[in-house]
């Protein structure tokens, strides 16, 4: 099937079907929309929320008014679960749907504009337009934020007239990371209910714990670290440290369950630091996680064009920005002494 970008605006989910033959020695090709739902989308974080000029304020506000005991890390969780529900209704209430508002603001100009060429406009009304021009072009350019976060393209930066290519973007990625179904035992399935429990139970399989020992490492002589190196690696983390781990990370990488990147902690740094710290030293000290604050999504990524085998999906782990942090800190510091123990013998020339 050959279809247009207009076709594809119309109708995005749009799939082509190829159907057994029968006598004939031709297929019979279908194309249909085909809509399925795969739950309750997920939050996310947008990066454009920290241009508003309240955005700051409000989470400042909002997070100093969380009351929540317990160690660092539970904090820390539960304070960003409390954010994540607040800014869904600031985001509904105060930033507003841009989409809708440029809608508006367009239906204005066009009633002036009207006027304009049949009788003229008031001084007033002269005034509005040049304020609603400027409010439209905020408004576009917070459309275009919103897209080209969606959207991916590391390549090609933020301007003028790139909102279609984002908007083209974001739904080539989506159709291309779309799961429309599997093959399973020589027999397709869509079945939503049924995709899950086939996924779910295809990657248990694959990652199930092995408690038999295979390899055994005695009488092997490794290389070891002074103990100025070991006092270094298990002395709690420093301020430095962790805005250093934070500073080193992509701002707008893909988030996990808590759907908070690192743009949000750097940009509310000052709010957020002394939690974080709490929570960085609650690890340190004890070295466990409370249960569901190391949780993860794991996200299916297709290693070939129209996957149809589970095989043929490449899995990777989402975690949370504070997993991320401590991991990061964690690897700056074994990355200086890591060159002590690796043996010359494990490394490729």
């Amino acid at each position: 099937m050959l279809v247009s970008k207009e076709w594809l605006e119309l109708w995005p989910n749009s799939q082509q079907f190829v159907l057994n033959r029968s006598i004939s020695d031709h297929c019979a090709v279908i194309l249909k929309e085909v809509l399925v739902d795969w739950g309750p989308k997920p939050f996310g974080f947008l990066d454009v929320w920290m241009k508003d000029s309240s955005f700051k304020e409000f989470v400042s506000s909002s997070w100093s008014a969380y009351k929540v005991t317990g160690g660092g890390i539970f904090v820390f969780k539960e304070k960003l679960k409390k954010l994540k529900a607040d800014l869904k209704v600031w985001n509904r209430e105060v930033f507003g749907d841009v989409n809708q508002a440029s809608k508006e603001i367009q239906k204005r100009l066009d009633e002036l504009d009207s006027r304009n060429d049949e009788d003229g406009l008031m001084e007033s009304e002269r005034d509005e337009r040049k304020s609603l021009f400027a409010k439209l072009t905020e408004s576009k350019s917070k459309q275009e934020a919103i897209l080209f976060q969606k959207a991916r393209q590391n390549w090609i930066k933020q301007g003028d007239h790139n909102t279609k290519f984002f908007h083209s973007a974001v739904k080539w990625r989506r159709a291309r990371n779309q799961l429309h179904g599997i093959i399973d035992n020589n027999k397709w399935c869509d079945d939503k209910e049924e995709v899950k429990d086939k996924v779910r139970k295809y990657f248990e399989e694959r990652f199930v714990r092995n408690d038999v020992c295979q390899v055994t490492l005695d009488k092997v002589r490794f290389n070891t670290i002074s103990e100025a190196d070991n006092v270094m690696l298990v002395s709690n983390f420093s301020e430095e440290e962790v805005r250093d781990a934070i500073w080193g990370c992509d701002s707008s990488k893909s988030p996990g369950p808590d759907r908070f990147n690192f743009g949000f902690i750097k940009s509310c740094w000052d709010i957020l630091k002394k939690d974080v710290m709490n929570a960085v030293k609650d690890f340190a000290g004890f070295g466990c996680w409370p249960r569901g604050s190391n949780a993860s999504f794991l996200c299916l990524i297709p290693k070939v064009e129209n996957p149809q085998q589970l095989g043929e999906f490449r899995p990777i782990s989402l975690v949370g920005c504070l997993y991320k942090i401590i991991s990061k800190a964690l690897s700056l510091r074994l990355k200086k002494v890591i060159g002590k123990i690796i043996d010359i013998r494990q490394s490729l020339l």
